[in-house]
């Protein structure tokens, strides 16, 4: 096969490839910066808690430290359900303690519902509370167990909230779930959605260099063409 229309097959069928990426770079780029951040977040749903006092005063990190019978890594003091609580991180992983020092047992489901009826929208509801014993794919990068508050409306929220510590750990909507489709398209990973790192990237990357390399010997063949013909018609 001629070294030319060799270099222009390569050229073209490289152009197809990255031509259908370009578009979803270009789409999803587009869409993502389009989306207010703050919907995709999902604090739309939960309203702004006041700041409440918090009592330390009775706080002893000695007592606890020998009730977990390890070292404290981390400690943090904060207000939980109109009471003061410590989240205390050690190397099994993450406790809570309340202000005399006692530890909170796991989470039930009336605790749940009073962790959201007291952040939620008045205009928002409750459809169901599940527990789940492993971490759904919408909220991946958390610990399982984790407990899963499904709000009635027409966006599907659902709100994660962690059994080891108390806290909502993620705000999902069909918003936020458009988004991430979007992400996944643009980072092409197909996976985790997450990762930058990958050998389809690479790949890519790869492709548009060699389409690159190719535009420039097709160029090359181009000009050299014209100047034989320019050349034979001097003669």
């Amino acid at each position: 096969m001629h070294k030319q229309l060799l270099f222009r097959k390569v050229h073209r069928w490289l152009g197809l490839l990255l031509g259908i990426q370009i578009l979803l770079w270009f789409t999803s780029g587009f869409l993502m910066s389009f989306m207010p951040i703050d919907e995709i977040r999902g604090d739309h749903l939960l309203q702004q808690n006041k700041a409440r006092p918090i009592d330390v005063s009775a706080i002893d990190l000695t007592r606890i430290e020998q009730q977990l019978g390890e070292p404290l890594m981390a400690v943090e003091i904060k207000s939980w359900l109109n009471q003061t609580i410590l989240l205390v991180q050690t190397t099994s992983g993450r406790h809570r303690f309340d202000r005399n020092n006692q530890k909170i047992k796991g989470l039930d489901e009336a605790q749940i519902k009073q962790i959201i009826t007291t952040q939620l929208k008045p205009d928002l509801s409750i459809a169901s509370i599940r527990r789940l014993d492993e971490v759904p794919a919408e909220a991946r990068g958390r610990s399982a167990p984790i407990w899963q508050v499904q709000l009635n409306g027409a966006e599907q929220a659902n709100i994660y909230i962690s059994q080891q510590t108390g806290e909502i750990v993620a705000k999902r909507t069909d918003r936020w779930r458009l988004f991430d489709f979007m992400w996944m398209l643009h980072i092409m990973d197909y996976d985790e959605r997450s990762d930058f790192n990958h050998p389809l990237l690479y790949l890519t990357a790869l492709s548009a260099l060699l389409f690159t390399l190719s535009g420039f010997v097709l160029l090359y063949f181009t000009l050299i063409k014209r100047k034989r013909h320019k050349t034979k018609a001097a003669h």
